[in-house]
């Protein structure tokens, strides 16, 4: 499945459930072309840095265009239009609860609503077998799925964007070998080097204890990016972010 294209992975989701998280994934992973630049002075700023051109269907729903090929953009606009290549994981928690419209104008198009890119930054895809990764001899990680926490996690993205010390943040549902009924659930947060964590922990805590599911146990942890075995180069080098600074 990895060898296709994305959108040809697009329309065999379409048809095919199976191919809907290879989709995904593969979406995350992708190279995209989106239009706008630091010098289209149409469109919603995102960050100081980018400013992205506003699309509107027929139906009048408007969204953030973009394509998963430049071929795909120049058909649909011309070679003069200014446009700027991201990877997926970024654009996906750039654009906020703005919509996404993928190659609008031809068959492999797809509309993203902020629902569906919420859930797709807060899921693993990609896991083989029963989707559990070995962490230690006495631990395995495993993500947590779509309809797991995404209230939690969203609240969490919200303190973060306001907070604006955390780079990044991870979670993933940890089992323990030698008592694998009692799983729960790890937040990792990596925060600027010359801010006092302390308080961010403090604060997001409160939240998880606010929002997370009845009964259900989280931890957090600053992640210590020196560290180069551990819990912190596990989530920093073999999961993806829930969240990703703008």
């Amino acid at each position: 499945m990895s060898d296709l294209k994305l959108e040809e992975l697009l329309l065999k989701a379409a048809q095919e459930p199976e191919y809907r998280d290879a989709f995904y994934e593969k979406l995350l992973e992708s190279d995209l072309f989106v239009l706008g630049g630091e010098d289209v002075k149409d469109g919603d700023v995102a960050d100081d840095e980018l400013s992205l051109i506003e699309w509107t269907s027929e139906e009048g729903e408007k969204a953030i265009p973009f394509f998963s090929s430049y071929k795909l953009l120049e058909k649909s606009v011309g070679a003069d239009q200014i446009y700027i290549e991201l990877r997926g994981a970024v654009l996906l928690a750039t654009v906020g609860d703005m919509n996404l419209v993928m190659n609008p104008g031809h068959d492999a198009s797809k509309m993203f609503y902020p629902e569906e890119t919420e859930m797709i930054l807060t899921t693993e895809f990609g896991f083989e077998d029963d989707g559990v990764a070995e962490f230690s001899e006495d631990v395995a990680i495993r993500p947590i799925t779509n309809k797991r926490s995404v209230v939690m996690l969203k609240a969490l993205k919200e303190y973060f964007d306001q907070n604006g010390s955390v780079v990044r943040a991870y979670v993933a549902a940890m089992d323990e070998h030698d008592n694998e009924d009692e799983a729960h659930l790890v937040v990792g947060i990596d925060v600027d080097e010359d801010i006092d964590s302390q308080e961010i922990v403090k604060d997001a805590m409160n939240i998880i204890l606010e929002k997370a599911p009845e009964d259900e146990t989280v931890d957090i942890f600053k992640i210590d990016l020196e560290q180069k075995e551990g819990m912190s180069a596990y989530f920093v080098h073999e999961m993806k972010p829930f969240y990703i600074r703008k």
